[in-house]
């Protein structure tokens, strides 16, 4: 089975789940959404209606075989459709506009480091400043990602010596 085929199936599975279950949780792995999301973070994604989805949430799509989490930036009409605009927080420009079957749903909540973050539903100055610093300055978001590994590689090794030490 190819790469593109995998992705398929793994779209309709999670649609699949999101459809009878009406949420689930992913992980993300990439840097698009710093500093809101960092790779890692376990996401709960709720199953949403195109028409619900609000400006300023973080909305869960599949295309080209891979998923994207980005925040929406606007709403419009193309070709008589409505479409969602997003764009990563670290990125420069907006997404392809995501269309209603594109959608899959909206991150409700996000498990980092042992806490339960709600997500920002908007980008205040302080965060457009980290995340287009950590977007044109790659020697400072390498920097960053590495320190933030380190930090949780800590925790967890701390996890793991605390639990055996408690058995």
């Amino acid at each position: 089975m190819n790469a593109q085929t995998r992705g398929e199936v793994k779209s309709i599975l999670v649609a699949e789940i999101l459809r009878s279950w009406g949420s689930l949780q992913l992980r993300a792995t990439g840097t698009s959404m710093l500093p809101a999301l960092w790779p890692g973070d376990l996401l709960s994604i709720q199953s949403r209606e195109f028409g619900q989805v609000q400006v300023g949430e973080l909305a869960l799509y599949f295309r080209e075989g891979r998923f994207f989490i980005h925040r929406v930036a606007g709403k419009s009409v193309l070709g008589g459709e409505p479409v969602l605009i997003t764009r990563g927080d670290c990125m420069t420009e907006d997404d392809p506009p995501v269309r209603p079957t594109e959608l899959l749903g909206t991150v409700t909540g996000i498990a980092r480091d042992g806490a339960y973050i709600a997500p920002a539903s908007g980008r205040g100055r302080l965060h457009l400043l980290v995340a287009r610093l950590l977007c044109h300055w790659d020697l400072l978001r390498r920097l960053v990602l590495r320190l933030h590994a380190a930090r949780r590689d800590a925790g967890s090794r701390f996890n793991f010596v605390a639990g055996r030490a408690a058995s």
